[in-house]
Order: structure tokens, then sequence, then C-alpha cells
């Protein structure tokens, strides 16, 4: 195990976010660093939720302090340490905090200037998209998530929990054609889509208990995503895995016909969604309950040999 260290700090942005830099065994050297910037959820710094201990962004942040980069990583609003409430916070919000972790570690003494790189794994990549428009990058990293709107993602995850529900067999089979229950269930969808999208909340309620972030909702639905990849003029490293059922796969392709700039992409065998390896296919009704039975598994043994390759292969001088 390499010697190196971790320092838990706080960012003063927009909102106060809690936050860990990582540091290579040496930096007697300007290094070059990588912000990694989470997906959806009330996950951490760390990528953990509630029952659910990931450690994916601890392990990705290992794998690059092992390849010489210093990364931080960062607590969204109201999760951790931040300060905040998650539920209310939009899209230009979490761009916003992630601006605001930009350039703290820019800021890093440590930190070469030129070599500063942004890492978004799923809805993180819809926001690395974002802040490329606002910030000079050396890079950006796009896992499981790359040219993917929260809209077309929630629809692919709802067709493939429809399409389960219509094949089931027996009584249960029946019921489901026999009631309709899956057009019923999109209809009602729709409805509180529509709902979210009209609102001026921040978040709506539904049925009696349930608050939706329906400020999230709207910011995501009206962020032409595509328009702001066509901006892109840094280098581009996207990845997407095989036995993801939260992304098409196919996405990673339409990455180097809308950047301007150099891209690579990945198609990786057998990696999910939380990016382990995963051999056989998984319920989109059970992915909890597999995700949890996976969560002391390494990343997939690809990844980061992948990701540090490409960063070896882009860094400024080399």
């Amino acid at each position: 195990m390499m010697n190196r260290r971790e320092e838990r700090i706080k960012i003063e942005g927009k909102a106060l976010l809690g936050a860990t830099i990582s540091f290579p065994e040496s930096t007697e050297q300007k290094v070059p660093a990588a912000l990694i910037i989470a997906g959806s959820g009330a996950g951490d710094r760390d990528g953990n939720m509630p029952k659910l201990p990931l450690n994916l962004y601890k392990m990705i942040s290992d794998g690059l302090a092992e390849a010489g980069f210093i990364s931080l990583r960062y607590d969204k609003r109201g999760v951790g340490e931040s300060e905040g409430e998650l539920n209310v916070a939009g899209l230009w919000d979490l761009v916003d905090d992630a601006e605001s972790a930009l350039q703290f570690l820019r800021n890093n003494t440590n930190v070469d200037q030129e070599q500063v790189y942004v890492l978004g794994h799923s809805e993180g990549t819809i926001i690395a998209t974002a802040l490329n428009e606002r910030a000079s990058l050396a890079g950006l990293i796009l896992i499981a998530g790359a040219a993917d709107t929260v809209g077309e993602a929630t629809r692919y995850q709802r067709e493939l929990a429809y399409e389960e529900l219509n094949n089931e067999s027996g009584i249960k089979g029946w019921l489901i054609k026999k009631l309709k229950i899956t057009d019923k269930a999109e209809k009602k969808t729709q409805k509180i889509f529509d709902k979210m999208s009209t609102s001026d909340k921040d978040e709506i309620r539904v049925q009696l208990f349930a608050k939706l972030p329906a400020k999230w909702f709207r910011e995501h639905f009206q962020f032409d995503l595509y328009g702001s990849m066509e901006k892109i003029t840094c280098p581009v490293l996207a990845i997407n895995g095989t036995k993801d059922i939260q992304t098409k796969v196919e996405n990673v392709y339409k990455v180097p016909e809308l950047v301007n700039g150099p891209s690579e992409i990945h198609e990786v065998e057998g990696m999910n969604h939380i990016l382990r390896y995963q051999e056989g296919d998984v319920s989109i009704q059970k992915v909890k309950s597999a995700y949890q039975a996976q969560a002391s598994d390494p990343l997939h043994p690809y990844l980061m040999q992948i990701i540090t390759n490409w960063l070896e292969s882009n860094q400024v001088g080399r």
C-alpha cells in the first residue's frame, strides 16, 4: 500500500460543502488533479447511501492517487457534512457546487493548473458537461451516463420494468395484462412529470407523504445536454458497461458525434452501474438488493486501467 494522505476539508460557495482531498505519495512537484462528481441520490462523497455502502468514489480516488493524481470528492447539499437540503436543489445548484469544488481544487498549491480533469458518474456526467461551459478543463471523464439525459434514462428504466411485468406468467401475468397495470403506471408517471414541469416550486407533494424534487426534474428536463456537449473541445473519455440497466450502453457511441474535441469511448464487458463486474442479468425490480450484495466487491478490473491509461496519454507535455 502506497504512503499517501487525505484531508477532510470545507468548501465555501453558495452552500458549505464537506469534502475530502486525496494526495498521491509524492507532491514535490505540481501534479495533475481530478474532481469527482457523484451520481444522483443521497450518496456521500465516497459513494455511500443508507444501507448501500458502495465506496465507489473512494475507490476511484484511491486509483487516481496510485496513478499520481490529486483528487477531490465532496458531499452534495444536505448530505454528510454539507449544508443545505438536497430535495430542493436543482441541477444548476449542483453545477454551482461543482464549480466551487473545482475552484478549490485548482487553487491547491500542489495542483498543476494546466492538468485539472473532471470525472462524472451517472448524473455527474451531466453536471460535468454543464460545468465544462464555465471552466477550462484538461479533460472530461464520463462514466455510466454520457450523452444520456435524466428524461431518457428514467424512460429507459421504466421500459425495462414494464417489459418485465408484461412478461410475467400465470395468474400474476394475466392480471397485469387484464388490468393494464403498465399503461396506467406510465400515464400516472407522465401526469407527475407534467405537474413538476409546470410547477414553480422546489418540491411537490405526491399522494400523502412523498415529496419529489420538482426543481431538479424541471431543470434537467429543460437542459439541452446535446447542445452543451457540442461545446466540449477538451479531450473526453466516455465509458459505459454492458450490464448497466440504468443507462443505455449504446449511448457511449453518441459521444464522438457530439463533442468537438478528441474522444475515446469504451464499452466495458460485464460492468454495471455501480462499476462492478456482474456475470448474469439482474431484474430492474431487484436491482437494489443486487447492488447490496456487491457492496464489498472491488471496482470492475478494467475500469481504473482504462482511466489511468487515458489520463497518462492526455497529460499536457506528454
